[in-house]
């Protein structure tokens, strides 16, 4: 152990003598003038039930919380009364309400406890024996969830790395990213029991894909590791999983992709709705995310060049034959210059829209001849 308490109570007699005398029935009872608020809370919503959004009253509520709260940096939730001289200090490193908050997360967190779904018992895998598929299909589609399970395992890292770092006075957000933890865990075994389930097993990690996986684990701050992973780790791949449903071999997958595609969404919103609570509250700190996701872009370039886009490409085509080839290589590219717009419009919706101008993947496009159209304008 590295912490160590200054007492042993077992050899502290005014503490062993007050247990017993708690035994004998002579109780203190000062905890019950706490002084703390009374308040009476009611489900807005009885076929909803209790939401965090029914408790945002008084000194429970998050609306008129502070910047940079006064309270305990201890355990006692936000509402509570503490003795501050006698609290331990968890030494939180995120005290600042915009290092971490974000415009409805409270909603977001209500919408996660009521989506969980099961990897185990809600996608039918029994059903994928009814379905034929070639060799290459079943194989490509086997690359396609490694590559996924990379994602998803580091995806799970992240939220992990930063809860306990917060200060427990935000506990709407830290709840939000602990579902975020769960979820990306159970995306993580879906496509792992996939990739097995169709009798190939998992195929070759991809090096490009891990070095931007390991820079958004080393972002220097947790808003900065947002803006890399939600706008546009977590938006490309919600691209992907779109994609992944139209390209599915089987309704099965299909169905993976529905349940995982609900979550990925949800993610995305939090990071844009946190993106935007900085600018709103923070301001100067804008330059600062601008030179984070100037090398977030740098590192997601490498990604489309690997053997996942050629296993995208049969998954596409639906083989390896020359035609089956070309058309895969045409959806595929249309899947790129769809990931490049939807970051745009990701950036508008955050407020970095000044940013589209320089972006890298401008060149990328133009570099690969796939932009016969402005990829600033969705099609």
């Amino acid at each position: 152990m590295s912490y160590y308490g200054s007492t042993d109570y077992l050899a502290n007699d005014d503490f062993v003598l007050r247990m017993k005398d708690i035994r004998k029935g002579n109780l203190d009872l000062g905890w019950l003038k706490a002084g703390t608020e009374q308040i009476e809370v009611h489900a807005s919503s009885p076929k909803r039930g209790l939401t965090y959004l029914d408790l945002n009253q008084g000194s429970y509520g998050y609306d008129e919380l502070d910047e940079m709260p006064r309270g305990p940096r201890g355990s006692a939730p936000r509402g509570a009364s503490y003795e501050i001289d006698n609290q331990a200090d968890l030494g939180p490193d995120l005290n600042l309400k915009s290092d971490v908050w974000a415009y409805k997360v409270a909603s977001f967190y209500e919408e996660a406890v009521s989506r969980q779904w099961d990897a185990t018992t809600d996608v039918p895998w029994a059903d994928l024996d009814k379905y034929d598929t070639s060799d290459e299909v079943e194989i490509a589609f086997a690359q396609l969830c490694t590559f996924f399970t990379e994602v998803e395992m580091i995806a799970t890292d992240l939220p992990a790395k930063w809860c306990w770092r917060m200060n427990n006075q935000f506990h709407e957000v830290k709840g939000f990213i602990a579902s975020q933890a769960i979820d990306e865990a159970r995306h993580a075994e879906v496509f792992r029991k996939r990739a097995l389930a169709g009798g190939v097993g998992l195929m070759q990690a991809l090096p490009q894909a891990e070095h931007s996986l390991k820079a958004i684990l080393d972002s220097d701050t947790y808003s900065e590791a947002s803006a890399f992973m939600h706008l546009l780790a977590e938006g490309n791949i919600l691209t992907m999983f779109r994609f992944s449903e139209f390209i599915s071999p089987t309704p099965v997958d299909k169905r993976m992709f529905q349940l995982v595609m609900q979550d990925e969404a949800r993610h995305v919103s939090y990071g844009l709705q946190h993106l935007k609570w900085i600018l709103d509250n923070t301001p100067e700190r804008k330059e600062q995310l601008h030179a984070a996701l100037d090398e977030a872009e740098n590192f997601s370039l490498s990604q489309f060049d690997s053997s996942l886009f050629e296993a995208m490409i049969v998954l596409a085509g639906k083989g390896t034959s020359p035609e089956q080839i070309k058309k895969g290589i045409e959806i595929v590219g249309t899947l790129q210059v769809k990931q490049v717009e939807e970051y745009f419009q990701r950036l508008r919706r955050a407020g970095f829209a000044e940013r589209i101008e320089k972006s890298k993947f401008r060149d990328l496009l133009a570099a690969v001849s796939l932009n016969r159209q402005d990829p600033a304008v969705a099609s």
